[in-house]
């Protein structure tokens, strides 16, 4: 090949190459942008960001004491709020609370309206399609059937709720054990709020019992004259975690922090003892 051929055939690799890696250029911008996008999804900062911002944003529903409810200054109290201000603690923030209704809890999660939930959520297999939990921070006995106290002999188990109007909160796993269980055999009612909405429609009459959560039951037929729990169903289980956004891997290693060191020194058991205390002191 003549050596002006030759050089012309260089000159023409030389440019193709160029243009290639000019073209390749884009692609791989590309790929290192969805490669950035992927770490910040699986190694998403968010303890840094609730520090940055200063304040842990923390859900409930306050309609649920112990646990959380509106004291009679107004403000949302009870045991997962003492919780929420140690892990805020912990992260050295401030710590907000939002309420809504227990059955928008997962979405504002998902949404990012809220860091944490904080509602005595129990972890089933459903919401974690959704969300990611904590350890538990306690266990229940199950799910208690509340009667008025002169009714208590005509409810002895599941089979004596056949036929009955039923109450349960929205959104909870008191409402979905219900409907499993009873569906066809009883009329299932839910609320958005236990109290007062659904005890008064127990003392009203307008149904024939209310299915809740154990700590929740004990804490209302104390408070509340002429109830009384007939019996609990569904089995013992876990009570309640926190719950996180999936992926969150930083801030539940801080919150599963916080819980171990609440459980192992024994002050979540002072916390509980004392925000049922305080509850049962106050005017409801």
């Amino acid at each position: 090949m003549p050596a002006k051929n030759l050089v012309l055939v260089v000159i023409a690799l030389v440019i193709g190459l160029a243009a290639g890696y000019a073209a390749s250029i884009p692609v791989q911008m590309s790929l290192e942008a969805r490669i950035a996008d992927l770490q910040a999804k699986l190694n998403p900062n968010y303890v840094e960001k609730i520090k940055a911002r200063g304040v842990l944003i923390a859900g409930t529903s306050a309609d649920w004491p112990p646990f959380e409810y509106v004291d009679k200054d107004g403000n949302i109290v009870g045991i997962d709020i003492e919780i929420a201000k140690r892990i805020a603690q912990e992260l050295g923030v401030k710590l907000e609370v939002r309420d809504m209704k227990f059955a928008a809890l997962i979405e504002a999660v998902k949404n990012g309206l809220v860091d944490i939930v904080l509602a005595d959520m129990t972890p089933t297999a459903e919401r974690g399609k959704q969300v990611d939990f904590s350890i538990p921070y306690y266990f229940s006995k199950g799910n208690a059937v509340v009667v008025p106290k002169d009714k208590v002999g005509s409810f002895k188990g599941v089979a004596d709720l056949h036929g009955k109007k039923i109450g349960v909160q929205l959104g909870t796993i008191q409402e979905e054990w219900a409907k499993s269980t009873l569906s066809g055999k009883a009329e299932i009612v839910s609320y958005d709020r236990v109290y007062p909405e659904m005890v008064m429609a127990l003392q009203r009459g307008d149904i024939d019992a209310m299915v809740l959560g154990d700590i929740v039951a004990g804490v209302i037929v104390d408070k509340v004259p002429g109830l009384a729990i007939a019996f609990y169903a569904g089995g013992g289980r876990i009570g309640a975690a926190v719950a996180l956004p999936q992926g969150a891997y930083d801030l539940k290693y801080v919150v599963n922090k916080v819980i171990e060191q609440l459980l192992e020194s024994g002050e979540m058991e002072k916390i509980f003892e004392a925000e049922i205390a305080k509850w049962m002191e106050s005017g409801g």
